[in-house]
């Protein structure tokens, strides 16, 4: 088996402004849902046949493999140009059928083929794609079969890092914490290895001791950063990228070697917040759709364009909508509220959201749901679950000249926010305004109102377009992020689009939370207060490796005693939709007339607020890439003796 070549380091990252609009399309179709039938396969189809389980994927797919392994030069041209990651993704099941049936020699065909395609594709596409690809090289049995003309990576003691005296770090613990009954727990169990001080102080010695091992270190730390603190994916990601352009059997470090990179990329895809798909075309998004130089109101545009099948199901529901919007106060005759609703959780109380919502007037009044199909008098939109959607249908507001305010389901209207929300953009004036944390410079984006303006609808395409090339990217975090701000997602700065005057709205006594995290609360009096924020967090699914819905779950702010069954816990949603008390949702009843609703909202409240997070930034691993401390070859050669006794002593133990 040849010498691995040295380790190559990350490239220098240019200090130029990281683009954010690409050169190409604003949304490619990654996975061929626009690619209908060609040649005889329909992809939208074969691609639904691997939402099913993989035993049935053969079978449910069997006609389209048929007809891609019989298919001419020509047609296998067609469909490389359509649909390529549906190409790659079929020549790679067909490697591991003729592997796992003994054909190494057919398998090796597909490889040949796969391999430039595999390598072209950034990190980021494979992770979000809905094409399995990497899942379908992920089976333990692969390891047990020797691909032809290509060393055996699975049972190599130098790929294995079994052949290194006095290693640095343990290489055979780490590995085996992917094998046997700690495969389970292999993300926890491999955090004492992949953030031990020897990755931290020593890495390029470790990767010329151990080259794969040291990736897979990287390969999770890429992991955790888009799962978390998605500034340093890229770092990380580019490691494992740069070792797939320059290393010729790449794919078989993949497919058959025993550090499991298939598997742990396999687990990044199943933790990919948002999909390669929008409900809104491409054309309605950018502004082509919309023509709003008709010179025709927002009422008479949905009339006339809801009836033009080439425009989205999404966008023609939206603009059928608009002609039952309730009166609009004077002060703004454009204006509309905007949530989403999915999920068992939510929807069990969108009744009584709605109900609020109207009993208050202009928000249930002007109010649009999106995946809704039964309440709020028709003005419901179709589509799928995506947090995307949180900027989607804000812009295609803008679009249309109507000026938003979105809020999120987990919150509830204590009063109408309108004049407040109105009299502040006025104040500025304001194009854009968003919640805030009560003790931190931390905003949310639960509760936004956007005016309808050039600046802000070019702001949201980019956002979007942002949001959809990086699919492991938080919603929250991203539109902090593009209102430079103080979250990043990207060590360099963003080439960003032009900042729509923004502000907080008051987070104090007006636009509240609960004390569920560090820096939440209010303090003030419970009239003033126009809406509360839950921070629910269960529609940030990420990964359990994320801060949110998961820690949310496991330790967030519940009420005992005070829901409909004593001595129970509830959530704050659960609490204030099920009271018995129907005066809360039909009227507009202050909820701190009600007992228990009072209690809740105190028990949040602060005799103070403290300074001491102001002018912090924000985020779960702020500080990730402090500068590394200087060491000379003395203490170098010092930290490296101190590896090899640390390791020799806990192998000997």
């Amino acid at each position: 088996m040849k010498p691995w070549p040295r380790f190559w380091p990350l490239a220098a990252l240019s200090a130029a402004q990281v683009p954010v609009m690409p050169l190409g399309p604003l949304f490619p179709d990654y996975d061929c849902r626009k690619v209908g039938v060609l040649d005889g396969i329909d992809w939208p189809h074969w691609l639904s046949t691997f939402e099913k389980s993989p035993a049935s994927w053969a079978d449910a797919g069997s006609r389209y493999f048929d007809l891609f392994m019989d298919g001419d030069f020509e047609s296998y041209q067609r469909w490389s140009d359509a649909c390529p990651l549906g190409v790659l993704n079929a020549e790679l099941a067909l490697y591991t059928f003729a592997m796992s049936n003994g054909h190494a020699e057919h398998a090796a065909t597909y490889r040949d083929s796969l391999r430039p395609k595999l390598r072209a594709w950034p990190l980021r596409v494979l992770i979000g794609s809905q094409w399995p690809l990497l899942l379908l090289i992920s089976p333990d049995a692969l390891r047990e079969q020797v691909p032809e003309g290509v060393p055996d990576f699975a049972n190599s003691r130098q790929a294995n890092c079994l052949d290194v005296e006095n290693p640095m770090l343990d290489w055979r613990g780490f590995q085996s914490v992917f094998y046997g009954e700690r495969r389970k727990e292999w993300m926890e169990t491999s955090i004492r290895y992949v953030y031990s001080w020897q990755m931290s102080q020593i890495p390029q010695e470790l990767a010329k001791e151990c080259l794969l091992g040291f990736l897979t270190a990287m390969l999770i730390k890429a992991f955790t950063c888009a799962t978390s603190e998605s500034t340093c994916y890229e770092s990380f990601a580019q490691q494992i990228e740069s070792f797939f352009a320059k290393e010729p059997n790449f794919f078989e470090v993949l497919a058959h070697s025993r550090w499991p990179w298939a598997m742990i990329i396999n687990h990044m895809a199943r933790s990919a917040r948002h999909k390669y798909f929008l409900d809104f075309s491409e054309e309605e998004l950018s502004g082509s759709a919309t023509h709003r130089d008709l010179g025709r109101s927002a009422v008479q545009l949905g009339r006339w364009l809801s009836a033009q099948s080439e425009s989205s199901q999404s966008f023609r529901d939206l603009l059928a909508a608009l002609p039952h919007l309730g009166p609009a106060p004077a002060e703004a005759p454009n204006i509309v509220y905007v949530t989403m609703i999915y999920g068992k959780n939510f929807n069990r109380h969108l009744g009584r959201f709605c109900a609020r919502a109207r009993a208050l007037g202009t928000p249930g009044q002007r109010l649009l749901l999106f995946t809704c199909l039964v309440e709020n008098a028709g003005r419901c939109i179709r589509g799928t679950p995506s947090i995307v959607n949180k900027f989607t249908l804000p812009l295609l507001c803008a679009r249309l000249g109507l000026d938003s305010v979105w809020i999120d389901l987990d919150v509830f209207l204590m009063a109408d926010p309108t004049p407040a929300i109105v009299a502040h953009a006025e104040r500025g004036p304001y194009d854009l305004l968003v919640s805030g944390s009560f003790e931190a410079d931390c905003i949310c984006n639960g509760i936004v109102y956007f005016r309808s303006t050039e600046a802000v609808a070019d702001w949201l395409l980019a956002v979007i377009v942002w949001m959809y090339h990086h699919p492991y990217e938080h919603d929250q975090k991203t539109f902090s992020a593009f209102l430079n701000y103080t979250e990043r997602v990207t060590k360099e700065p963003l080439d960003l689009p032009k900042i729509p005057a923004w502000d907080t709205l008051d987070p104090i006594n007006q636009f509240v939370t609960p004390d569920t995290f560090e820096g939440n609360g209010w303090m003030g009096d419970l009239e003033k207060i126009l809406i509360y924020h839950f921070l629910n967090g269960e529609s940030d699914t990420g990964s359990g490796l994320d801060p949110s819905g998961t820690w949310l779950r496991q330790h967030g702010h519940f009420s005992e005693g005070l829901g409909p069954v004593k001595g129970k816990k509830v959530t704050l949603m659960d609490l204030f939709y099920t009271q018995e008390d129907e005066e809360l949702y039909t009227t507009a009843k202050p909820a701190y007339e009600n007992q228990a609703l009072r209690a809740a909202l105190l028990s949040s409240r602060k005799a103070t607020r403290s300074t001491r997070l102001l002018g912090q930034p924000c985020g779960p691993m702020v500080g990730w890439d402090s500068q590394a401390e200087e060491l000379s070859p003395e203490a170098v050669q010092e930290r490296l003796r101190a590896a090899r006794q640390g390791t020799a002593a806990k192998l000997r133990s």
